[in-house]
């Protein structure tokens, strides 16, 4: 059971750092976090299944879940704004549908001219 946990905590290990690159990646996709963040989470539950508490963890697995952790203290605030640059996009694009639907409504406009019937 000791290696099976062993090779789960290295692919958390992993699988966190891969993460951090993604998300410090200013042209990646948000999308290409999820799949990292669900094998975490499979990962997770998998080693949490295992039975293993804080009192049987070796050196070894310690030092991995402090890596693991620092990896996720640097990654929270990173993605908190990203997702908060995200949101703000998100509004900005829906108050541009929204004033072009205010005008479209009343007929198109002449040629890219913009004419405004709004009197």
């Amino acid at each position: 059971m000791g290696h099976t946990v062993d090779a789960m905590l290295d692919r958390l290990l992993e699988s966190t750092i891969l993460l951090e690159q993604i998300v410090i990646d200013d042209n990646a996709d948000p999308d290409e976090w999820i799949s990292v963040l669900d094998e975490r989470e499979e990962l997770i539950a998998i080693i949490q299944g295992s039975g293993l508490t804080g009192e049987r963890l070796t050196e070894v697995q310690r030092d991995k879940f402090s890596k693991i952790n620092e990896v996720n203290q640097r990654l929270i605030p990173i993605m908190d704004n990203r997702k908060q640059g995200v949101q703000k996009q998100l509004r900005n694009v829906q108050r541009s549908k929204q004033a072009m639907h205010s005008y479209n409504d009343d007929g198109p406009n002449g040629y890219g001219a913009f004419i405004d019937r709004k009197k």
